[in-house]
């Protein structure tokens, strides 16, 4: 069918209309005219794919990358970066009005990424075969399970990041080394991680396989080691070496066993906000934000919020490692952290520690049963929920507190909307909702909302 384009769904497909019906069209933008192939049919809608652009949009741009469209990692780079903006915007403004019937949400401008390439400070890519069978190290091709294309060059995360990847591929293509079958369970090599420290300009490399060793190991790892550290990294430097074995088998839980094999054991990063200044050593499997710069900017935005007024007691649920936590913690007398994940809450008192914040404490546990024994009255509670947002059990229970204000960080425009709808039969009203774009080139935005009753 031939279609027009003229606006876009959250994920990032472009919408057009066929014999009246709603068609969803990956890799296109308002303005473009196109064929597409219709792979489902439903009632109200239908999904197609892209066969060719018979008019492109005049706000269409040259992609900076040459496996744009192709790896599936930045879906929007055809867009120019302020549509990006505009777009992501209209997505935050829709999901309130249809999804949280609040009209006229008072959404502020997107803040833009400082860097619209090389943004990101952790990327995995992955060992395995192409369509005919080929040694790859590279990315996953959208819509093929289990095949990966080799990836020679790419802009999300440093130059320095990809030419590490070129060369660990050029090195274990000639060991006979299997790229690991999930399929059916057999091989060794499975991926490679490289975290890089945007600030201190640390690198972080992990090796990830199964438990299938190879005879000749040790004497390849040696090798393996020697090379990258002989790999020109600039002003970066290559500090720390891990290798990882990833055990699953069937019927048997995962295991995992890291070693250290070069080096120091964590990554030194900074993060600064204004004059506040928290230092971080990260292990291999911690949790970080992905965009370093713009998780400043973030957390920035929730500071701005909290201390418009005066704050004694703060709540940070879902805290994680502790980092809105930490910043909150220079600004007022007592922050409580809430998370789940142990080794999360292992490392955010470690970073309390490290950082000299003693007015903060750390509690491991469900959010909603650990705040069923809490006594303490907060005059703020912020909110970092995971994308799938809070339950009305955890709303009615972060009510029972009656603060006076509630900031909501959320990934996901819809839950947040959602949730923010039920808010408001508690009586808090959003006064202000601050997009900020952590993934340029991706639909992907993150919000920081101030309720307040």
């Amino acid at each position: 069918m031939e279609i027009e384009i003229h606006a876009l769904a959250f994920g990032g497909a472009g919408i057009g209309k066929y014999e009246g019906v709603t068609v969803f069209v990956d890799k296109t933008m308002p303005g473009d005219r196109v064929k597409a192939a219709l792979t489902r049919i439903k009632t109200k809608f239908m999904d197609a794919d892209l066969v060719e652009i018979v008019t492109q949009s005049p706000d269409r741009i040259k992609a900076k990358c040459r496996y744009s469209g192709i790896c599936g990692g930045c879906q929007m780079q055809f867009m120019p970066y302020e549509k990006q903006l505009e777009f992501k915007k209209q997505q935050v403004i829709d999901a309130f009005e249809r999804i949280g019937k609040i009209y006229a949400p008072p959404v502020e401008d997107v803040l833009p990424s400082q860097n619209q390439f090389y943004y990101r400070n952790k990327m995995e890519f992955s060992f395995g075969y192409d369509g005919e069978m080929n040694f790859t190290l590279g990315m996953h091709v959208p819509g093929r399970r289990f095949d990966i294309m080799d990836l020679e060059e790419c802009h999300l995360e440093s130059e320095v990041s990809y030419r590490i990847v070129n060369e660990i591929r050029e090195f274990m293509r000639p060991t006979g080394w299997p790229p690991f079958k999930y399929s059916c369970g057999e091989g060794f090599l499975k991926g490679v991680f490289i975290r890089e420290a945007k600030r201190t300009k640390e690198i972080l490399i992990n090796l990830r396989t199964s438990d299938a060793l190879p005879e000749d190991f040790d004497t390849v790892m040696q090798k393996f080691v020697e090379m990258l550290t002989a790999v020109n990294t600039g002003e970066l430097q290559i500090v720390s070496i891990y290798w990882t074995m990833d055990i699953s088998k069937r019927g048997q839980p995962r295991k995992v066993v890291e070693k250290l094999i070069h080096g120091k054991h964590t990554l030194h990063e900074e993060m600064q906000i204004g004059e506040d200044k928290l230092s971080f050593d990260i292990r291999p499997q911690a949790f970080f934000q992905v965009n370093t710069f713009q998780a400043e900017v973030l957390y920035g935005e929730v500071l701005k919020m909290a201390l418009s007024s005066p704050q004694k007691m703060v709540f940070d649920l879902f805290c994680g490692t502790g980092t809105i936590g930490l910043f909150l913690a220079k600004h007022v007398e007592q922050v409580m952290g809430i998370e789940l994940n142990e080794s999360a809450v292992t490392v955010a008192r470690e970073n309390a520690m490290k950082n000299a914040v003693f007015n903060i404490d750390f509690f491991l546990g469900d959010v909603a049963k650990v705040l069923q024994t809490v006594k303490e009255c907060p005059s703020l509670i912020v909110v970092d929920p995971p994308r799938a947002g809070l339950t009305e059990k955890m709303i009615s229970k972060i009510n029972d507190f009656a603060s006076s204000q509630i900031i909501y960080v959320s990934c996901n425009p819809a839950t947040l909307a959602r949730d923010c709808q039920i808010f408001a039969q508690y009586g808090y009203s959003v006064k202000k909702i601050q997009p900020v774009d952590m993934f340029p080139h991706t639909y992907h935005i993150e919000n920081v909302c101030l309720l307040e009753r």
